[in-house]
């Protein structure tokens, strides 16, 4: 897939949804990375070249990678997706683990501040265990559960919820928020 059709930047184009503060809006846009094959509405998962278009243009990615470590960071882009959407098992918490363990996720005291949690690992796997550091500290402050997924059946989007009692959910009134109108209109009258 050409990565000119991949998503992720948070929702969608011109979208005025807000963005998860600090290191935060790294794992927002990771997670709500997606592909619109053919420019169709439905998003998909991201694609292996997706993904790996996506970390290096953030810069948590240099070197070569392989299909198994591309593979790696889509399962784990699934199970953070899950996380945020609150869908969360012990199952995918435990995968969770696995990949921090993978990376060589570690605290540094000596940090703080900085990015206290660091990632041993090189390529694919530590820039996943950076991604995972970042999210178990915002777990940690409470800001995670700010994140939303996109009610919109066919939208993967993760958005920041800004409202006071986080009730937000579309990652974008204008489209997602619409569509869901839309359609709840159009099913009303088709059952008149």
């Amino acid at each position: 897939m050409d990565p000119g059709t991949a998503y992720g930047t948070n929702g969608h184009v011109n979208d005025v949804t807000g963005v998860a503060p600090g290191a935060l809006e790294l794992v927002q846009s990771f997670v709500s990375l997606h592909d619109h094959p053919d420019e169709g509405r439905d998003s998909l998962p991201p694609s292996a070249v997706t993904l790996e278009d996506w970390l290096r243009r953030r810069g948590l990615l240099e070197g070569e990678t392989t299909s198994a470590e591309l593979d790696r960071a889509a399962a784990v882009l699934e199970d953070l997706r899950t996380t945020a959407i609150g869908e969360a098992s012990e199952t995918t918490r435990e995968r969770l683990n696995d990949a921090a363990r993978r990376a060589g996720v570690s605290i540094c005291f000596a940090c703080i501040g900085d990015q206290p949690i660091h990632a041993s690992a090189g390529g694919v796997d530590g820039a996943i265990g950076r991604l995972l550091g970042i999210t178990f500290l915002a777990q940690l402050d409470g800001s995670w559960d700010r994140l939303r997924g996109c009610a919109n059946p066919t939208c993967r989007s993760v958005f920041w919820d800004r409202s006071k009692n986080r009730s937000g959910r579309w990652c974008s009134m204008s489209v997602c928020g619409n569509q869901a109108k839309v359609r709840a209109y159009r099913e009303r009258t088709a059952a008149r």
